[in-house]
């Protein structure tokens, strides 16, 4: 056994009592295949499962593109990107997505809410027709890894007025906020389509939860018989938490999705596992 592993394991039996272990860490594609053939497979995959859902879905108006030759180079973009991160952030299966989705849709101006190290934005970018705004939110932009052509704004997306045309406008949100209260901003502002990440239903919500302040999520709003419980009560770190469950807010969030759907998850494909965005048409 190497003396790195020894020592690993002997901090882990001091950790573990606490609750806390250490893990080997690694980012997207630091172990992947390298044969032509495995990879061009893998885009295929990809482009597969976007043209089908893509062509399928009602949500917007579908302008059809190369989807493998996309997926193929923003693969190789990515693999030479800051944004491939241990932990934290978006990841290659969400992200391939967003610069599809930007790519078949050709926003007329893109709203990114939780900026982060800037891998969203980044994805958005790549995929959005050249001189569409992009407006990049977040109360906190220290954390960000490289900046694309977007406006930077160090705050809440809800406080800025867009002057721009909002026909066809998109908005990201990965910003940790009420999923409601995001519905409710977004159609009050005129923009038809949304993406939201971290989306969890009720049985796999609480590690998303952060201490309620990110209720209710989008599956929250769409669930039925969550409107028949008073309060919903998780346990997370080991600590009790609760949230009322506002039945007429629910109702006002889900009075403005038109139509809705998950994207398809392409963990299998990648090796990469992470919950599928959901995208929402939002009754404007």
């Amino acid at each position: 056994m190497g003396i790195q592993r020894q020592l690993g394991r002997a901090a882990n039996r001091l950790l573990n009592p606490y609750g806390y272990s250490l893990q080997k860490t690694g980012s997207d594609f630091d172990s992947r295949v390298e044969n032509r053939a495995a990879l061009d497979r893998m885009f295929r995959e990809l482009a597969d499962a976007a043209e089908h859902w893509l062509g399928s879905q009602t949500l917007f108006e579908h302008r059809p593109f190369p989807a493998r030759e996309g997926v193929a180079e923003f693969y190789e973009a990515y693999i030479a990107s800051p944004y491939r991160q241990p932990y934290g952030g978006s990841r290659f299966n969400n992200l391939v997505w967003l610069y599809l989705i930007a790519r078949s849709c050709r926003p007329t101006v893109i709203v990114d809410s939780g900026t982060y190290q800037g891998a969203s934005a980044w994805a958005l970018s790549q995929g959005a027709p050249a001189g569409v705004p992009l407006y990049s939110f977040d109360i906190d932009l220290s954390q960000l890894k490289g900046k694309v052509d977007a406006t930077y704004v160090e705050s809440d997306w809800a406080g800025h007025d867009f002057a721009e045309d909002l026909s066809r406008g998109l908005c990201y949100f990965d910003d940790h906020v009420d999923q409601a209260r995001r519905l409710i901003e977004a159609q009050e502002k005129g923009f038809p389509l949304a993406i939201f990440d971290d989306d969890f239903p009720i049985t796999s919500f609480a590690q998303m939860a952060h201490d309620g302040r990110a209720l209710p999520k989008v599956e929250m709003v769409l669930d039925e018989q969550l409107r028949d419980e008073a309060t919903l009560r998780w346990i997370s770190g080991g600590k009790p938490y609760s949230w009322d469950v506002d039945a007429a807010y629910l109702d006002r969030a889900r009075q403005t999705i038109a139509a809705t759907d998950r994207l398809p998850n392409t963990s299998l494909v990648t090796g990469i596992h992470q919950t599928p965005y959901r995208v929402v048409k939002l009754a404007v």
